[in-house]
This record gives C-alpha cells, structure tokens and sequence, in this order.
C-alpha cells in the first residue's frame, strides 16, 4: 500500500495550539549534521587517516573512483592513496570487508574504509583507503620504456604472481573481474614485485572495456555482467598479458559493437591477437585462456602446468556454429545466429515479424542444421498467437525468448537490457535508480524470464539452484504491494551494497542499518515535518538490512487507520532504537512528535488524552522514541482506555433505557395511554354485560 502523509491543514486538526511549540524540530547533534558546503579541506576518517581533497592523485584513479592523497597520523611515512566512490554506483561492499581482513599478498593492500562526508562532492560517499604503489602502473612505466617484459619474463614476473593471487581471491572471496593492462602495478619502485588493483569500488566487470570480458559477457550491459567465475578472471589474464607483452591493444581503434560481431564469428582469440606478432612461447597459452568455450578453456591447474614446464592439453577450438547460406535481416546477411540474436534484440517488430515467416524456419533447418531450434522457435511463436492478449504475446517477451533460443548461452535481452542473471542486482539498481524503468524490472520478474534462460543450459550455469531461489524470493517480494516490500525491498535485498535512496535521506549515504535513525534525525532540520520521515525505501531498506522480524511494524504503519499507521511508524523507529542501542535523537523524535495527533485522539478518556499532550515534551527532549511509543501506545493505558469506554458506554445506554422508562416520549407516551384507556374500556364493557345478562337471568326466574 503506498504511504499516504499526512497534510498540514490535518496535523493542525488534530494537535492542540498549544502543542505547537514542542512539535518544532530539536537541533540534531552536531556530528550528526551533515555538512552541505562544497568547501574543500582535510576530511578524517575513522580519527586517523587524514583525507586531502585538494591534493588527487590521478595516476590511482579507476574509472569509477577518483583517487586523492591519504596521511596515516599514527605512522606519517606510510604512503596511502584513497579511492573515492561514486554515490551513484554500487560497490563490492562484502569483498571489501574480506579484503581489510586478509591481507593477500599480489594485491593493493587495502587499509581501510568507511562512509564519509566529501565536500567536492557536497554529500557523504565511501572511501576505500590502499597502500600506495610505489612503482606505479605496469602498462605507464612499458610505456615510458622504464621497464621491459619479453616473453621469457612473462610466466616468472607476471603470469605465476597474477595467476596466483587470482586463484587464492576466488577461493576466499569471489572472482576478481576487473583484470586489465592499467590495473596491474608495481609494488616496489625497483619494479620486481607485481600486485592486481582494486576490484572494489564498482560492480563487477563494470569497468572493464569488452576485449577483456569472454563473449558472453562482453555483450551483456556494464551493470549486468555478472560476478562472474574463474574461467572469467582467466580470460581477462590472457588479454592483460597479450597487451602487456605487445606493448599497446591491438584491436583499440575498432568499435564495441563490431568488436564483438567480429568475435561472434571469428572467435576472440583470432579477433583479438591473430593478426599480431604474438610471441611463439605465448601462442598456446594466450589461446588456451581466451578461448570462447568456458568448458575448453585452461583452468589453474593448466596455467600451472605450463608455468612449471609440464605438458598442457593443445587448446581446443570448438567450431562456431555457423550457416550455409546467409539469413538476411533489415539489409544484412547472418551466418551465425547469435550474432543474429545480437541484432534480434535491437530491432523487436522487425525480429517478431521476420521469426514468424516460414523462410527463418526454413533456414534453421536446413541452412544452419538446428532442427531443434527450429522447433523450439516455431512453438515460442504458435505459443503467442495463442496468448495474443497476454505477456506471452507481446513482442518484447516474444524476442528476448527467441534471443535466447538462437544465443542460449548469451545474456537475457529483454527490452532496453542486457544482462547475466548473476548481475541482476546491480542492473535493477541502475534501471530503477538512475533511468525510471522500474516497469521494466517488474516484468523480468513477474513474468519469471530467467527460468527460461536457465533451462536452456548445458551444462547447467554455475550457481543456478541458489539463482534459482533467489529470483523466486524477489518475485515473492514483488506480489505483496504493502511498505517495506514490492520492487523496493527486491531491490535492497539483492543489493547488500547499496545505500538507501530514499529523498529524505540519500545524500547521507545511508549503508548500513545502524546509519537510518542518526541520518533522519539530521533529516528533521531541514525536511518538511509536516511529512512521515519514512517512504517505501526507507521501509523496504530497514525491512532488508535489520536481522529481525519487523513485519507487524510493517503491517500497522500501512494501515488506512491514521492513527493505527502513525503509530506502527513510531514503533519501528522505537524499535530500532532500542535493539542497536542507539543515542538519543531530538531531532526524530521531535519530528515524529508532531504527527502524533491521530494517535493520541484514537484515546476515548478526554482525561487521558491531556496526560499523553503534557507529558510528550519531556520524551521529545530526552529523544527517546521506545519511551515515547510507550506512553502514547501503552498496552495497559490502552485497556484501561477500553475498558473505561466500554463502561461508561453501557452505564450510558442503561440510564438512556431508564429515562426512557420513567418519561417516554412524545408519541410513545401517547401511544401507551391509548392503549392503557383501550384496555380499560374493554374491561368496563364486559363487566356491564355480565351484570346486565346475570340480572336478566334472575327476572326470569322469578
């Protein structure tokens, strides 16, 4: 149910004038107030590392991250860098932790972090601090020709310490997948030790060009590729040292688009480094771990191998699929139908109508030799004849069908997006957040498009009964439209990384739960108190990252009782302050205060009503919300209120019965008389008639 405010004319009818006063917002503590001037200066972290925001240091930047200079007060010859997040993107919020916790050799050594106010950004954000590099990027100082790698440093210098470190983050924590050429450094100025960059402060694959995601990948949008596997890392490690070893990217002047095209028919390998003078000690490697199959391509184990001289299995290069004779689609000719998939998705009326022909049937079967997707494509298109009126017969659904049959193991397209159901999460945040197609997102999960994908593969895709489960729960979420559920709650659930975006309090970068209460007490001075200082994110946010049940919260604030909602709003902040122990907030509780008015009325006993209105400015000053939730809900002052008003009720209807009884009235008592005067007559009547027939009776006897 969507959260009805109420309006100002409402809370002035039912707040006594002279409430006015303690209903005005306290001043919110002063760590709590956010600052809002776009000054720069020295910005503290965690009372030790001193952030310089006039000092960046832009040879550490990362595409989603500016970097700027980091001094340690407790050992001020350490040399650090911060890397400062974009509030607009999601991070790697759990690796981050994993990372400040281990300290693995072959990568950045990550410091520390936190949330804090930025002022060139004039809100907070998270800054990641590392250990600075002190020999720089590899790719800059290859460049400058400071350095050389030759093919016979490439297994000892690079491929043994890049691998190794690869193999020891997934094992411990998830894929890297943000291995490229500018994100590999030297530790040390004399440039013997190597060390990956951070992986961190985006989502994963995000930032990577396409040349280094597998095909798959690579035609899936930024947000949605995916975490990704091992066999994704070792792609990107046989693209960074095809480029190291070159010197530049051979393919850097051809566009994305025709990039991927180009591998969709030739494979990445010969795409990529085929026409490059690859040394030979390199070629079967570089082959090995770009090769487009992720069954086929080397594992660990292989790179291994070769690192240590033993005998590795020859790359095998699994033919593409293609046709004989070419389809033709809006004035172009395809041989292979993934790259025909590609184009599908892009141009939906056209694909629905050209799928529908008997020509495209016809030339799966017989051109490309896939009976079975001629099969599968002639029944997804007598499927949404037949459901014509339904989603099933609309085109969007239809071609994102049709995209996965002719490209199973490609990304869902659907729409305007495209994406690997392993990056879901951030692909809705951005899609919701940033470009209003919540619709859109809704649709992918209602109508269940990635079980479908799903069945296609073979063999199955990692992770798919936990995948599984997951989009069943967020489909869960979806069907029930009360607060602190629906696309909201989806959304915060599936991405622990992501600050609550709520109006009221999304500057504050609110990421962790213990942040909600201390963000909207800050709130209370400058938002409109005359508005609920909570929304569906704010609920659906808490509802996701509190570990425990709320729902009977939930259930009283989206009420249409005014006062059974306003008072299930103070209970939940009441209980969130109670349970993380938080401090007194004067500035929430002042604010929460002043829609009390419903609540309070919902009391019978006008005694009663005047005690809760006296004793209300204490608890807002003492920024207590537990005991404010107390004195206006309090179980037993509620049954005495009951219990009260159900007496006096039926003494009421007892002394109304009475009255009547003794008075009557009007017409009743008229009514009565007539009819006493009706009886009285029949009475009379009939005695006369016994004493004349019994005086008759003795005169003829006598």
């Amino acid at each position: 149910m969507a959260e009805q405010p109420l309006e100002a004319d409402e809370v002035a009818g039912v707040v006594p004038p002279e409430m006015a006063e303690m209903f005005e917002p306290a001043d919110a503590p002063a760590e709590n107030a956010p600052q809002r001037s776009g000054a720069g200066g020295p910005v503290i972290l965690k009372d030790r590392y001193m952030l310089d925001t006039a000092t960046p240091l832009t040879e550490f930047d990362s595409p989603s991250a500016k970097a700027y200079m980091v001094e340690d007060r407790r050992d001020l010859g350490r040399k650090l860098f911060a890397l400062i997040c974009s509030p607009e993107i999601p991070t790697r919020l759990s690796t981050i932790r994993k990372q400040k916790e281990d300290e693995s050799p072959g990568r950045l050594d990550l410091v520390d972090w936190d949330v804090i106010y930025w002022p060139p950004l004039g809100q907070r954000t998270m800054a990641v601090i590392y250990g600075r590099p002190l020999g720089g990027r590899v790719q800059n100082r290859l460049a400058r020709k400071e350095t050389k790698i030759t093919e016979y440093d490439v297994p000892r210098k690079l491929a043994e310490p890049l691998a190794s470190v690869l193999q020891n983050m997934a094992a411990k924590e998830a894929p890297h997948r943000a291995i490229r050429a500018d994100n590999i450094f030297f530790l040390d100025e004399d440039m013997t030790e190597i060390a990956v960059g951070e992986n961190v402060t985006s989502p994963p694959g995000f930032d990577q060009p396409t040349i280094y995601e597998p095909i798959e990948r690579a035609m899936a949008d930024p947000t949605g590729r995916g975490v990704g596997t091992t066999h994704d890392d070792i792609f990107a490690l046989g693209v960074t040292i095809g480029i190291l070893v070159l010197g530049h990217n051979p393919v850097a002047k051809i566009k994305d688009d025709d990039l991927i095209l180009a591998r969709l028919d030739q494979g990445s390998y010969t795409v990529i480094f085929g026409n490059s003078r690859i040394p030979l000690p390199l070629l079967e490697p570089l082959r090995g771990m770009l090769n487009d199959d992720p069954a086929a391509r080397w594992d660990y184990n292989e790179i291994s191998n070769w690192l240590t001289g033993q005998r590795t299995t020859a790359a095998k290069k699994k033919p593409i699929k293609k046709a004989e004779l070419p389809f033709s689609f809006r004035g172009k000719e395809y041989v292979s139908p993934r790259a025909l998939a590609r184009h599908f998705s892009e141009k939906i009326p056209d694909a629905v109508k050209a799928a529908s022909d008997d020509t495209f049937e016809v030339w799966l079967k017989r051109s490309l030799g896939a009976a079975e997707m001629a099969s599968a494509v002639n029944s997804l298109i007598q499927n949404a004849k037949f459901h014509k009126d339904g989603y099933q017969g609309k085109d969007e659904f239809v071609v994102c069908n049709l995209c996965m049959i002719l490209d199973p193991s490609g990304p869902i397209r659907y729409k305007s997006v495209a994406f690997m159901p392993d990056g879901f999460a951030p692909m809705i945040a951005s899609e919701m957040l940033h470009n209003n197609q919540s619709q859109m997102v809704g649709e992918i999960l209602s109508h269940d498009i990635t079980s479908t994908w799903f069945n296609l593969q073979s063999p199955p895709f990692p992770g798919t009964s936990e995948l599984r489960a997951n989009f069943s729960t967020l489909k869960g979420f979806l069907s029930i439209k009360e607060i602190g559920y629906g696309l909201e709650r989806a959304l915060y659930e599936i991405n622990p990384s992501l600050p609550c975006h709520s109006p009221l309090i999304a500057h504050d970068y609110v990421l962790l739960i213990e942040h909600v209460l201390p963000s909207l007490d800050a709130a209370a001075g400058h938002a409109d108190t005359n508005q609920r200082p909570i929304d569906r994110h704010i609920a659906a946010f808490i509802a996701a990252r509190f570990d425990q049940d709320i729902h009977p919260h939930l259930k009283a604030l989206g009420s249409d009782a005014r006062d059974t909602s306003i008072i299930g709003l103070l209970s939940l902040y009441a209980f969130l302050q109670w349970k993380l122990r938080e401090q007194q907030v004067l500035g929430l509780a002042s604010w929460v205060g002043g829609l009390l008015g419903p609540a309070i009325n919902s009391y019978h006993n006008r005694i009663t009503r005047g005690d809760i209105e006296k004793e209300i400015p204490r608890l807002v000053r003492k920024g207590s919300l537990p005991e404010l939730f107390d004195l206006v809900d309090n179980a037993e002052r509620r049954k005495d209120d009951r219990d009260g008003y159900a007496e006096a009720r039926a003494e009421w209807l007892a002394a109304e019965e009475e009255v009547r009884d003794i008075e009557g009235a009007g017409d009743e008592r008229i009514t009565k008389a007539e009819r006493a005067g009706q009886q009285a007559a029949a009475v009379l009547a009939i005695v006369i008639t016994l004493t004349v027939v019994t005086l008759l009776l003795i005169l003829q006897t006598w």
